[in-house]
């Protein structure tokens, strides 16, 4: 342990969410289990690409602390595992960095409720800090237009058939990335690309920091919406 997470193991009782070694979150091991290994991600119903870069197991202690539990610095791992995934989306789809800054990375919105409670919405700042470093645009186009009802112990049918419907898009032509958190059964980004579209933009495909496998979605997704309430 280094002299600085020393001093703050002894003063603040810091410790690394992902681990509960003393000092920064997150340590040096955990640092590194974060690092992003992008991938294309397979989920039903989902007409564009989609890319996750860290597994859920790993990033989900730092989700929750960083949405939940005013772990600021962890927006720096994070985003970069999601700036990572965006990197990858646009390589899959022949997207030049020259073209970087006509795209517009678009978050998934928050519940007001889960805002007001945060004081932040996370997506939004993960978004904004993303297309900071990678020369991109950032846009709020999309907003809940019906509160979601309680996704816990949904299958991924019945989620999808929840968010159907939720999100409205201001009207527009451009070329847009829908990035999130982490991605479940798929229901929030099938609905969130289908209110851009209807909006008349271009969903060039989805980017997250996180992935479910797909066999344990349902479950992640109950325990995601419980912990988290999204």
């Amino acid at each position: 342990m280094s002299l600085v997470d020393a001093a703050l193991d002894l003063y603040l009782g810091a410790q690394c969410h992902g681990c509960g070694t003393p000092g920064r979150s997150p340590c040096p091991k955990c640092r590194d289990a974060l690092l992003p290994m992008p991938a294309v991600q397979l989920r039903r119903g989902l007409d564009v690409l989609l890319v996750s870069s860290i597994d859920y197991d790993v990033a989900m202690p730092f989700v929750i602390a960083y949405k939940d539990r005013d772990a600021w610095q962890l927006t720096t791992p994070l985003g970069l595992a999601l700036a990572a995934a965006v990197q990858h989306l646009a390589k899959k789809i022949d997207i030049g960095c020259d073209l970087w800054p006509l795209i517009a990375l678009v978050p998934v919105p928050s519940s007001k409720a889960a805002v007001r409670r945060r004081g932040f919405d996370h997506t939004a700042t993960l978004a904004a800090w993303v297309a900071r470093r990678l020369g991109m645009r950032w846009s709020p186009l999309l907003r809940r237009t019906i509160p979601v009802a309680d996704q816990v112990g949904r299958g991924a049918t019945e989620r999808g058939k929840n968010q159907v419907g939720t999100m409205l898009a201001r009207p527009g032509e451009r070329a847009v990335i829908v990035v999130d958190d982490v991605v479940t059964t798929g229901a929030t980004a099938i609905e969130a690309v289908r209110a851009l579209s209807a909006a008349g933009h271009i969903v060039l495909g989805v980017a997250t920091v996180a992935d479910t496998p797909l066999g344990r979605a349902r479950g992640a997704a109950a325990r995601h919406g419980k912990a988290l309430g999204t």
